[in-house]
Parts: structure tokens; C-alpha cells; sequence
């Protein structure tokens, strides 16, 4: 007796075919499973058995051999249960294995035969609508992420019994679809962080605007209690939402990583701030079990480095091809998988160990300590950040509650204005904003005015530039000008992005 059903495995965030083939034969009784299983899968041999026992199945006594192909793919997590217990049951006669010729299932069981949720169902649903498969069978606590998924049929079950039921009547519950867009709507709320909260630092607040506006990546300098941690968590407060196609694209790696949450997709930007102690690993990912890291959880968002200093200097440099490819390439023994990594990367540090360089009535640190301290974060990653802020001190007029200064929804309207404008020009092209400019976009999207192009001349020279930062201060004036509004890009846009581009490269 012989079944064949299909299932997926998820490697990092991007999910593969997995055929479960179960042969039933005489012989002394047996329970062999093959296929390169993990020890997670092994296990699912008692899962299983006991699920069937106490559905109220007979086991017989015979050869049991599970087959999970392709065997050169290392098959992990517990969704395997649901399909090895359903390809067993058809083995057997139990259920008509024309019922389940062509579907997909996936899902863990209980011992009492309950299907329990497991991670990955969205990047697995979108993989089976793409691979033309026409059913899956999920455990009814996915059904929220299998609802939002188009041109496939998706159907939920809460126990082993209940979907032998239904697949014997072919009444089968389909998961009723729902409407992103309309979800992004709903769920739309304003920030309870505002930047009228970080009193003064307009000039920062300015910087901050014009990275958020052309997504580039941002470094604050500057001492303790200046307010450089309140700008970057506030970064979200101004920046676009996601659309639809993003919402999904993001949703789908926090569902392989088990981090979906209160039954919902993920609808705002992300934003991660790890501790500075992580690990290489934890940052960039790529463990045994092929887990995403922090720069993968932090796609289509924000990545804040608090303390940046204070990283170790192996994880900070760990960013240098993510930060220019967008990607991660994670080469292991066991596999090879490929992690979406389109940030905005934010860090802020203070100016040396003490934190109050260079004020020399409280700072003691001498020249050499603060440029070692800096030099953790200095060379080829700092060359790849697009602004840089020099944040003061906040004086103490700037403390009175009467003060005014900018608050978010002042800030957002600007960047939304340049969001606008980045969309129409990259319209034709596979980019949404100013900094993923490849160098033939630049020749083609950003015209300057002759005393723009001699003033950029000029800095490239006296401030011994690199190839890489003459393009990345084009790009920034780029954003200062469609914050304008302005076709050109003009002297005065060229100057401000040289003032941020060059305020702390000789420190």
C-alpha cells in the first residue's frame, strides 16, 4: 500500500516542495522514516501514531517507510505531522487517496490528534499558489494568514478526526479571503511618538527628515542625554506605510520566524533596535536551523544600532555587503538560503568613551582614545552611511515647554511629498527610493545646475571622497530637492548633503 501527499519545507524564509510518500508493506513492524529528517521530524514518529491511536485508528502491524523528498534537503520544524499522518491513513484505506491526489498539507498534532499552528504558513501558502497547487490544508490557528493569500484554496482544520471527516464527505472548510488593502487601512494609527517631544535639535531633526525621505542610512554623534535615541525611535512617526505587496513580503519572514503576533499581519515598518552585545550570527542570521537575523526582521524598516560604538567591531563590519546588496547570502554545510535584508540602517554613538568630546571642561580622553573609539564604526562603514549628524548639546531655552519646534505630522508631510515623487520617477524601475539608485539611475534621474556639479567637484577633492560617497551625496541632494519639489538639482542641495556627508569624516 502506497500514498503520496505534499507538503513544504521552509529554509530561512523561502519555502521548498516536500513530497511525503508512505509505503506500507509485510515484514516484521517497523517505523522508518527517511528523507534527511532532523530530530524534530524524527520525533514526529510518536506524535503521529499516538495522534491516529487516540483518533480512534488501528495501526497495523506491519513496515512502515516514510519517505520525505527530495532526501537531499534538510527536512525541519513540525508541520511534517498532519501530512505523514494523512498519507497513513490513505495508505491504509482509511481516507481515498484521490481525495488528497494534488493538495498540500502542513501542520503539527497534538497527542490527542489536535493540528496545532506552526511557523512559515504564509511563505508557504504564497508558494503553493505559485507553484499552481490548487489545495492546502492548514491548522485553523494560521487560518488568519492563509485568509490573506490570493489564488489558491485554503482550508483550516482543528483535529486529525474532524479533517478525516471532512475529507471523507469532501465538505472540507474553505478559509474565507480577506482584503489586504482594506487591513492596511484599518490599521492604520497614529504614532504615539512625536518629535515634539525631542525639544530643539532642529538641525537634526532636519537630517533625520531627509534620510527618512530617501530612506537613507543616518549616524547621530553626540553626547549623553542629547536626544539622539528619541529621534531614531521616532523615525517611524514620519516615514510611509507599507503597501500591500511590502506588508506581505515582510509578514511572510516574521511568519517563517514564528514572530506574527495577536493574529495579524504585519502592517507598520519595522523597527529593531538590538542590544549591542549580539552576535554576528543573531545579527546576520544563519544558525543551524537556518533562522533569519535582526538585519532579515528589520526589511522594508529601520535597524537601530543604540550605543554603535560600543558593538563588537566583527558584527559591525558584518553589515558591510547587506547594506550595499540589499541581501545575505548564507552559505552552511546543511544548506544554502538567501535573506532578504532592504533596511534603513540608524545608529547612534556617542563621541568617545566618556561621551562628551569634544568639551574638554568635563571630557578626559586623550586624542588617541577618541580615535580609537571612534574607529570601531570608521573606514568602509561609515564610507556606506549617507548622513551624518553632529547632535549638541540641548540648551536650556530649548527646555521651556513654549518652545516650539517640529512635530511629526509636520516632518511626515514633507517626506510623504517626496515619497510621491520617488514613486512616479521609479515607476519603471525595481526601486522605491533615492538611495537604492544604481549609478546609471543617477546619470538618468539626477540633473544638477552647473554650480551644483562645480560645487561637488570641489568637495570631492578637498575632502579626499570616494567614488561611493560623490554618488551617495547626489543621491541625498536628490532627496532635498524632491522635498522641494525641485526638478534641478541645485548649489544650495549639493551643500546641504556635503554638510552631512562630511561633518564627521575627519574625526
Amino acid at each position: 500500500m502506497f500514498c503520496s501527499v505534499y507538503s513544504a519545507a521552509v529554509c530561512g524564509v523561502e519555502p521548498q516542495m516536500v513530497s511525503v510518500e508512505i509505503d506500507i508493506s509485510g515484514g516484521l513492524p517497523a517505523f522508518n522514516m527517511v528523507g534527511l529528517p532532523s530530530s524534530e521530524v524524527r520525533e514526529a514518529k510518536e506524535r503521529v501514531l499516538r495522534a491516529i491511536e487516540n483518533s480512534g485508528y488501528e495501526i497495523p502491524s506491519r513496515k512502515i517507510t516514510i519517505n520525505l523528498s527530495p532526501a537531499n534537503l534538510k527536512k525541519t520544524g513540525s508541520g511534517f505531522d498532519l501530512p505523514i499522518a494523512v498519507a497513513f491513513l490513505s495508505a491504509i484505506g482509511v481516507i481515498d487517496p484521490e481525495c488528497v491526489q494534488g493538495m498540500m498539507l502542513v501542520g503539527e498534532l497534538s497527542l490527542d490528534g489536535s493540528i496545532l499552528p506552526v511557523n512559515g504558513i504564509l511563505p508557504i501558502a504564497v508558494f503553493a499558489a505559485e507553484q499552481g497547487i490548487k489545495k492546502l490544508v492548514i491548522p485553523e490557528g494560521n487560518a488568519f494568514e492563509g485568509a490573506y493569500v490570493p489564488g489558491i484554496d485554503i482550508y483550516g482544520s482543528m483535529s486529525l478526526s474532524s479533517l478525516v471527516k471532512d475529507l471523507k464527505s469532501k465538505s472540507l472548510t474553505k478559509i474565507e479571503k480577506a482584503d489586504l488593502q482594506l487591513l492596511l487601512e484599518q490599521q492604520y494609527l497614529e504614532s504615539t511618538l512625536d518629535y515634539r517631544d525631542v525639544k530643539g535639535q532642529e538641525a537634526a531633526k532636519r537630517a533625520t527628515m531627509v534620510a527618512a525621505a530617501g530612506f537613507h542610512n543616518l549616524l547621530y554623534v553626540g553626547p549623553p542625554g542629547s536626544g539622539k535615541s528619541l529621534m531614531a525611535q521616532r523615525i517611524p512617526s514620519i516615514i510611509n506605510q507599507l503597501s500591500p505587496a511590502e506588508c506581505l513580503e515582510v509578514s511572510k519572514i516574521y511568519s517563517a520566524a514564528g514572530l506574527l503576533k495577536n493574529q495579524s499581519l504585519i502592517t507598520e515598518r519595522p523597527f529593531r533596535a538590538p542590544h549591542h552585545s549580539i552576535t554576528s550570527v543573531a545579527l546576520i542570521g544563519g544558525t543551524q536551523a537556518a533562522r533569519c537575523g535582526e538585519v532579515t526582521l528589520a526589511h522594508k524598516g529601520i535597524l537601530f544600532l543604540d550605543e554603535a560604538a560600543e558593538f563588537r567591531k566583527d558584527t559591525i563590519e558584518t553589515l558591510r555587503q547587506p547594506m550595499e546588496e540589499k541581501q545575505i547570502v548564507i552559505n552552511r554545510a546543511s544548506y544554502r538560503t538567501v535573506f532578504p535584508a532592504d533596511f534603513m540602517l540608524v545608529m547612534a554613538m556617542n563621541p568617545c568613551r566618556c561621551g562628551y568630546y569634544p568639551d574638554r571642561s568635563i571630557c578626559n580622553c586623550t586624542e588617541a582614545e577618541v580615535k580609537k573609539y571612534f574607529g570601531k564604526i570608521k573606514g568602509p562603514v561609515l564610507d556606506r552611511i549617507d548622513i551624518h549628524v553632529a547632535v549638541e548639546k540641548v540648551a536650556i531655552d530649548d527646555l521651556k515647554e513654549k518652545t516650539k519646534t517640529m512635530s511629526s505630522a509636520d516632518m511626515r508631510e514633507s517626506v510623504c511629498c517626496a515619497h510621491e515623487m520617488q514613486k512616479l520617477r521609479f515607476k519603471e524601475e525595481n526601486i522605491d527610493f533615492n538611495s537604492q539608485m544604481t549609478n546609471a539611475m543617477i546619470k538618468q534621474y539626477c540633473e544638477l545646475e552647473k554650480e551644483a556639479r562645480q560645487m561637488l567637484n570641489l568637495a570631492y577633492d578637498k575632502y579626499h571622497l570616494s567614488a561611493r560617497g560623490y554618488y551617495k551625496i547626489i543621491k541625498v541632494a536628490r532627496t532635498i530637492a524632491d522635498m522641494e519639489q525641485s526638478r534641478l538639482i541645485g548649489r544650495k542641495h549639493i551643500l546641504e548633503a556635503i554638510g552631512y556627508r562630511n561633518s564627521l569624516l575627519e574625526l
